[in-house]
């Protein structure tokens, strides 16, 4: 006698199987049936689970939400908001579709909400006003899904200066400020650029409650 061992379908298991499928082929490759071979089942089976591709993919993006770390509460505002901020960067990175998706559905989840909350809670924590609060999640938002959307190649390419190299008399001739700056340039990438940027933004908020 043979034990049917399959593990149960489930909304977390067909979530997570759309999640894996969403990092080899991006958002558009998944379909119910290409999601049902992945899991064994036929693609009706699917739709115990989910009510359709739309709910699919909004449990998608909360998916990533939850997986983002929460760093520990005895920490400053400041260190809780780099840690909290360079996890979601990371878990943007590794899943590079979710920051066009989110900006497409525009849907949040309770992963996302909850992630949200979180993060506006180190905030009024740290002593800032209703006012300030609400702007400064949305600088932070705006800078970590900006960086997150350019990152992931759904925006504008990472800038590939090295031509410079070999244009730079000619360039300097003309433009010698970009000449100048060209070393920077050729050297620069997303993750410096965002850290500098999360910085800018985490010393203007001191100044606020200052």
């Amino acid at each position: 006698m043979t034990t049917d061992t399959r593990i149960p379908l489930s909304r977390d298991r067909v979530i997570e199987a759309a999640v894996g499928l969403a990092d080899e082929h991006g958002p558009d490759g998944i379909s119910m049936r290409k999601l049902g071979a992945e899991l064994g089942v036929e693609a009706m089976s699917l739709y115990n689970h989910v009510d359709d591709k739309g709910d699919l993919l909004d449990g998608m993006i909360d998916h990533v939400f939850v997986s983002i770390p929460i760093p520990d509460g005895e920490l400053s505002w400041q260190d809780q908001t780099r840690l909290i901020a360079q996890g979601a960067m990371d878990r943007f990175s590794a899943h590079p579709w979710v920051a066009s998706l989110l900006m497409q559905r525009g849907n949040f989840g309770p992963g996302a909400l909850g992630f949200m909350d979180h993060v506006i809670g180190i905030l009024f924590g740290a002593g800032f006003s209703d006012e300030d609060a609400h702007h400064a999640w949305q600088m932070l938002a705006s800078h970590t899904m900006g960086y997150a959307f350019q990152s992931s190649g759904s925006g504008v390419q990472e800038k590939d200066y090295t031509s410079f190299k070999d244009d730079l008399p000619a360039i300097a001739a003309r433009f010698p400020y970009v000449a100048r700056l060209a070393p920077c340039l050729i050297e620069c990438s997303w993750d410096t650029e965002y850290m500098f940027g999360l910085e800018i933004i985490i010393n203007g908020l001191e100044s606020r409650l200052d």
